[in-house]
């Protein structure tokens, strides 16, 4: 949740400071509009389900706390601005939840779709994959735990990440 939040952040400030140089200068994206959210979420369901396949847990390493695939293959997704999943690094059984829950077009209100050329800057290796952010209704209920995910609990807010994953007794080296 702090890195979305300061990424967030870092959007703003490389925002003002490039409006400041140049009126025309903008982090590209895409935003998937109405009518076309319910192709673009079946295309990535689709897409989701089928990078299950390359999943190998040899590729897992724990670092400071964080699992990262060594053989990243999937982007970074953003639900409400405050759910953060990456499937690369979550068993096939999580991955096929998540997209049974989240991925419902009925339930969609917004779609930013930023290509993986455009994230290294804001994301990270956590974004090399692309990045969506979506942003549902107001009002649907859903279980956010799905795809692996793990809250982050903290005084004021409550959100959470799918970058802490570890089975009971995989090592984690801490730097």
């Amino acid at each position: 949740m702090k890195t979305v939040l300061f990424l967030l952040t870092v959007i703003v400030l490389v925002g003002t400071d490039l409006t400041a140089q140049s009126k025309s200068r903008e982090i590209p994206s895409k935003k998937i509009s109405s009518e076309k959210i319910k192709p673009f979420v079946d295309s990535l369901r689709q897409k989701i389900l089928s990078d299950t396949l390359r999943f190998n847990r040899r590729d897992l390493s724990h670092v400071n706390g964080r699992t990262k695939n060594q053989n990243p293959y999937s982007m970074l997704i953003t639900v409400n601005m405050k759910y953060s999943y990456r499937l690369d690094i979550v068993e096939n059984h999580l991955v096929k939840e998540f997209v049974n829950s989240i991925l419902d077009s009925e339930n969609i209100e917004s779609i930013v779709f930023i290509e993986k050329e455009n994230t290294p800057i804001l994301g990270g290796h956590m974004a090399s994959e692309g990045w969506i952010f979506i942003t549902l209704i107001p009002k649907i209920k859903l279980d956010f735990e799905v795809g692996g995910l793990k809250y982050r609990k903290g005084k004021k807010r409550k959100g959470g990440d799918n970058f802490l994953q570890r089975k009971k007794g995989e090592i984690m080296i801490r730097t």
